[in-house]
């Protein structure tokens, strides 16, 4: 009897397999060779998943913004403020190895993505989701009395969309142990400044 293949689970094994190239070789280096390689594929196997690399690329950029929005809509918003906003922002950030590869692989692929096509889609439309996330994290501030009432929400979470991005950056820069807890303390910093 043939064995029955898990196709979804089959592309994500793909897409980590090209996340893996290129955190390690970078985005020159990926191909359907070295992924299919990476994976432990055939090539003919992993284009049955993926027919271009195009729909690779997409589907591995959609799946670190599908693994993002998993985290967060698993924590418990329901503590006191600042508490589980920031725990949402640390989601954004790569603070660990998963996170870290997440960022790398967002970068990557975010390099490719000023070419347009559906790549750049996906990688708009993540940038629009993160700038989301920063004003529901600043109105939900508002709301609990935690943050001024008067706070600009509209130019703060644009505010709060590249000071995370930027630490992101900063985090992915630094050698992969260094310590990340300094970014968790800007972060507290910043939202400390717009307490009510």
């Amino acid at each position: 009897m043939p064995r029955l293949i898990d196709h979804a689970a089959r592309e994500v094994e793909v897409a980590e397999a090209a996340w893996r190239v290129l955190s390690t070789r970078g985005v020159g280096a990926l191909s359907v060779r070295t992924v299919a390689a990476e994976a432990g594929l055939a090539t003919g196997s992993l284009r049955r998943a993926f027919p271009t690399q195009d729909a690779l690329l997409v589907f591995s950029l959609e799946l670190v913004a599908r693994r993002v929005q998993e985290r967060v809509q698993q924590l418990d918003l329901t503590a006191p403020a600042p508490e589980p906003q920031t725990a949402v922002l640390r989601e954004l950030l790569p603070l660990d190895a998963g996170r870290r590869l997440e960022m790398e692989v967002f970068l990557h692929l975010g390099s490719l993505a000023p070419g347009g096509g559906p790549l750049r889609e996906v990688h708009d439309t993540a940038h629009r989701e993160l700038a989301a996330v920063a004003e529901r994290v600043l109105r939900s501030l508002v709301q609990a009395g935690w943050a001024r009432a008067d706070l600009d929400v509209p130019l703060e979470a644009r505010r709060l969309h590249a000071l995370v991005d930027g630490l992101a950056l900063h985090l992915v820069r630094q050698d992969a142990g260094a310590p990340t807890d300094w970014a968790t303390d800007v972060l507290t910093a910043h939202l400390r400044a717009l307490r009510a």
